[in-house]
This record gives C-alpha cells, structure tokens and sequence, in this order.
C-alpha cells in the first residue's frame, strides 16, 4: 500500500511540475504569436490537460539523464566472523511499536482523493441539475423551425439533427448530453429573436456537434477533477472553454464581414450567463469572455495551416508525453584489487570518516577469538573449535553515525546492511548460528529472527548480487583487456627506446674520425636498423590488435554502463521491499526491542 500510495504521490508532483513549464509554453505561444487562429489556441489548451491527465496514469515516462549522478548501491562482500555464543546480551520481548499510520503522506493521499470526490459530487449534481432541465422542457412544436434545423444538420455533415427543445429556465440557447445531444432554446426570448439571428445561433450549436466538442471537453474536465489543487489546469480549462467557443464563433461568421456585425450583436444580445454544468452554452459565462470573444471576431487576417500544424504537433511532440528526470549513469568503477591476506594477530583497522565504504572481500579462513583467560579458582575451560569460514556476499553500507536508522542482516554467510559500524557488531554478538536481522529506528535497536522473514530479507537483494556479479565480471574481462593493451604499450616503448639508441649512435659516428668506409658502412647499418625498428612499430598487426582491443574496451564500457543503470534500478526496488518487510515484520509482531 504505501509503495502504491508513493507512486501516486511521485506521478501528481512530476506531473504538476511539467504541467507548470507546458502552461507556460502555451500561454506564451497564444499570446506572441499573432493572428494564431482560435482553433489552434483550443488545440493547444486541451492539450495541457491530456498532458496531466497522461502523467498520472502512464506506467512509463520518458526518462532525461540531466541530473547529477548519484552512486548506487553496489555489490560487496565482507567476511563476517562467527559469534561467540556467550556475547549475545538480554533481549527483552518488548515489540516495536507501529509507524503512524497518518503519516505526511497518508494524510496528503487522504486530502487528494477527499478533494477528487468533491469534485465528483459537483459534477452529479450538475448532471442531475441538467436531468432536471431536460424533464421540466417541451418539445419543440415549430414544424418550420425542425424542418430548418434538419437541413442545417445535414449542411453540417450531421447524421441527424439533435432533439430540439423549449424551456423557461434558461436565457441562452444550449447543448446538454454528448450521447444524446438535445438542443435547449430558451422560451421566453425566442420570440424576441429575428430569423438571422436565430439561424446564427442554431449553426453555432451544430458546429459544436460537428466538432464534437461535447467529446472532446470531457478530457479537461477529467483533469480539473484529477488535480483540483493545480491553479493551472482551472486555467488551461477556462482558457480552452474561452478559445473553443471563439473558434466556433470563427467557423460561424467565416467568409461574411457583416455577419460579423450581426453576430456580434447576437452575443451582446445573449449576455453573460453561468456556464451550465453538463452542457454547452451559446452566453458567454463571465464579461471578460464576452470581451475576448468580441475582439477574436475582429480578427480577420488568415494564418497559414501549416504553420498552424507544425505548432500543435511540436507541442504534442515535446510537451505531452510524461517526462522525469533522473540522474546520469555513473560510470563503471575499474575492479577492485586483491585484498592481502590479514594476519591472525593484528588488530582491525578502524572505519575511516563518515564515508560509505563498497568493497568486495574474498573471505578465507577467519581465525577463531582467543578465550578469555580462566578464573584463578576454576580450571581454564578448552578454546572453542575455530568458525568456519565465512564467504559472506551482500550490500554494505558503512557509516560512523550511529544515530541513523539502519540494518544489518547476518544470515547463511550472507551478510546484508546499511548502518553503522556499531549496527555491524552488535548484529554479531545477537546472532545465534540461524540468522538474525538487526533494524535500528530512532537510535533504538530491535531485532528479528524470523526465518521467513529473514530469508525474503534476503532475496530482495538476488538481483543486485546477480548484476553485481556480471559487473565483476566484465571487470576481469576489461582488466586482461588492459594487460594485453599495456603489454603492446610495452613493446612500443622498448622499439622507440631502440630507435632513441640508434638515433644517439648515428649522432656519434657523424663526429667521429675514423675511416670514410668504416663510417659509411656503420651509418648504413645504424639506418637499416632504425628502419626495421620503425617499421615494427608501424606494424599493421600491432595497430590493428590495437584498435581490436579499443573496440573490445569500449563495448565492455558499454555493457558496464547498462549494468549500472540496471543496478540503480534493482537497489531501488530491493529498498522498497526492504521497507515493506520492515513494516510487515512490525504489523506481526516480530519485531523484539534489545536492551542491555
């Protein structure tokens, strides 16, 4: 549950940030570029909410490697030294008690979904308010006026026309209902409504047919309730209402100037009036509309399609799809060298500083602790058989504070852990030879040993131990790749060295004052030898090993780099389920407080 309500949580705020930049880029695309036609402007808008309503529910965004790279986790191995069975202090039976369940993110996932359901409940309410329209209307008894509506329809491209009903309770004609589309004209000032003026407003509502707009508005709609906390999404809603009804006012008046004048007039006429809930309105809902809606009727200049195009598909392209941005690969570390075998009697070295430590270590035979010398009135009991030799493979994370929440898991000559050095050493005096999980919360220590639980404990960590281990892999592949490259630099060197000897040597037989021939003959073999020399290092063989060890260098480089990408993945996911054992372990009971 929390892993889902984390997820939820991550996509409304990358979601609410992308949001902000594409609103942005839109706002400043309607209000710079000149003459943009109103339906490009209503394109444009709408898709802001496809945008956020596609980063809550896309299961894989487009991830952009611009942040800094962080390390992970990585693979290592440590041998861990059997405990003396005598170490382990009291441990009470005292539970861990529950994390709080209304945590920050609890609580914000509560507000979220109480802030979606009242959204729904305004949105029923508005459907019953137009249910409600729809009963107290009549049908429309004008045979002249349905015959009218029919072949404007069918001017339209429609299949057939809507329902066409009068009604007392509206001032404004409207269009309720995207499965049933019915036409609402308003009773009372039907009469007060010349022809002209009726007909511009019938086209106006079948454009918004033609146009599917009751379709298409849903889409806004859906994410104003999604992300009702979001300023800007209200805004790309009103703006793509506003831009939707301009365009339709466009296709109206297109090709006439003085239907212009007289629809203008018509929406003067209509007045402000409050958007219906669950429909569409011909009234403008607020004075500024009206206003915006009146000057975009000025605009008469044309703005080529094309342009038009490539503007809405650039957006679409570069501002709809959900982004996140992550951290850049970390470039594979070279291979770790052989660690020197310790002696029995030198004592630990200390952990250095506070940073973390990722080594791999080839465990041998740890030496068994000396007993602690005997009581002078009892005999000295005999030393305890030597441990066996622990291969211990995991993730550690080494830390001098001890205050952190951390754990350690020591288990099957496994060792697993994220904590403190002091967490290390009391997980070795707690376990018992079956495996113990050691958590620390809020600088208490509690402990689990739980056989289940320590076993899925530790397969949460099997695929970073397996890609841990191809990466160790790969590493002895590049470090022969590299001998093999330093042994042809060697050989290249000891030929210039050779070259560099007969350079010094021709210089020395042109001063000398021996015999011409003697001179001539000990310069003509001084030049055959720098040419041979010259030519080896020219080899093409040796060149083309070369750049076949390169190639071969550069692919391995290559296959190191995935498999840190997929490791930073893999310890990501083994720190959620760890997290979800953890939390598990406590809601069971399992969980024993250690004091002493």
């Amino acid at each position: 549950m929390n892993t889902l309500l984390e997820l939820l949580g991550n996509r409304l705020l990358a979601t609410s940030v992308q949001t902000v930049a594409l609103t942005a880029v839109v706002w400043l695309l309607c209000r710079c570029v000149r003459r943009l036609p109103a339906a490009t402007q209503c394109g444009l808008w709408w898709l802001v909410a496809l945008q956020a309503v596609l980063g809550l529910l896309w299961a894989a965004p487009l991830e952009l490697p611009v942040l800094p790279a962080v390390e992970a986790a990585q693979l290592a191995q440590q041998a861990v030294p059997a405990p003396a069975a005598d170490a382990a202090p009291l441990v009470v039976m005292t539970p861990l008690p529950l994390e709080s369940g209304w945590s920050w993110l609890y609580v914000a996932m509560a507000l979220w979904l109480a802030g979606v359901g009242v959204m729904a409940l305004r949105t029923a309410s508005a459907w019953r308010a137009s249910r409600v329209l729809l009963r107290i209307a009549r049908p429309c008894d004008d045979r002249r006026l349905d015959a009218a509506l029919q072949l404007a329809a069918e001017a339209h491209g429609l299949r057939r026309a809507p329902r066409l009903m009068l009604s007392a309770a509206i001032d404004s004609p409207q269009l309720v209902g995207p499965w049933r589309p019915v036409l609402l004209l308003p009773a009372r000032g039907l009469r007060r409504m010349g022809d002209d003026d009726l007909d511009m407003a019938l086209t106006h509502e079948l454009v918004h047919l033609q146009r599917r707009d009751l379709w298409w508005g849903l889409l806004p709609a859906l994410a104003q309730h999604l992300f009702f906390f979001h300023p800007l999404v209200h805004l790309a809603a009103r703006e793509y209402a506003v831009a939707r009804e301009a365009a339709v006012d466009a296709a109206v008046v297109a090709g006439d100037r003085h239907c212009r004048q007289h629809y203008g007039r018509l929406l003067l006429q209509l007045g402000v009036v409050p958007r219906p809930g669950a429909g569409l309105a011909s009234a403008s809902p607020t004075f500024l509309s009206l206003k915006r809606r009146l000057l975009m009727l000025q605009n008469t200049s044309s703005f080529p399609r094309v342009g038009a195009g490539l503007i809405v598909a650039a957006v679409a392209l570069a501002g709809v799809l959900p982004m996140r941005l992550v951290a850049m690969p970390v470039p594979p570390a070279p291979p770790a060298p052989p660690v020197a075998p310790v002696a029995p009697a030198a004592p630990a070295a200390p952990v250095a500083g506070k940073s973390v430590l990722n080594t791999v270590i080839s465990a041998g035979a740890v030496p068994a602790a000396i007993p602690a010398p005997p009581p002078p009135a009892v005999p000295a009991a005999p030393p305890s058989p030597p441990a066996p030799p622990l291969d211990a493979q995991g993730v550690i994370h080494l830390s001098s504070d001890a205050s952190r929440n951390g754990y350690v898991l020591l288990k099957d000559n496994h060792s697993i852990m994220n904590g403190s050095s002091a967490d290390l050493q009391q997980a070795r005096q707690l376990d018992d030879g079956n495996g113990v999980l050691l958590l620390r919360r809020d600088g208490q220590a509690y402990v689990v040993r739980d056989a289940d639980t320590l076993s899925h404990f530790q397969q949460a960590f099997a695929e970073t131990t397996r890609l841990g281990e191809a990466q160790g892999r790969l590493g002895e592949q590049q470090g022969r790749l590299g001998e093999r490259q330093g042994e042809i630099g060697a050989q290249m060197g000891e030929i210039g060295a050779r070259i560099g000897a007969i350079a010094a040597r021709q210089a020395q037989l042109a001063l000398s004052r021996d015999d011409g021939a003697v001179l001539r003959k000990a310069a003509e073999d001084a030049r055959r030898e720098a040419e041979k020399a010259r030519a080896e290092m020219d080899s093409p063989a040796m060149r083309a090993e070369m750049e076949t060890l390169a190639r071969r260098q550069a692919e391995l480089g290559r296959q190191q780099a995935q498999l840190g990408r997929q490791q930073a993945e893999a310890s990501a996911r083994a720190r959620r389920e760890v997290e979800r054992l953890i939390q598990q372990a406590i809601r069971d009971g399992l969980v024993q407080q250690v004091r002493g």
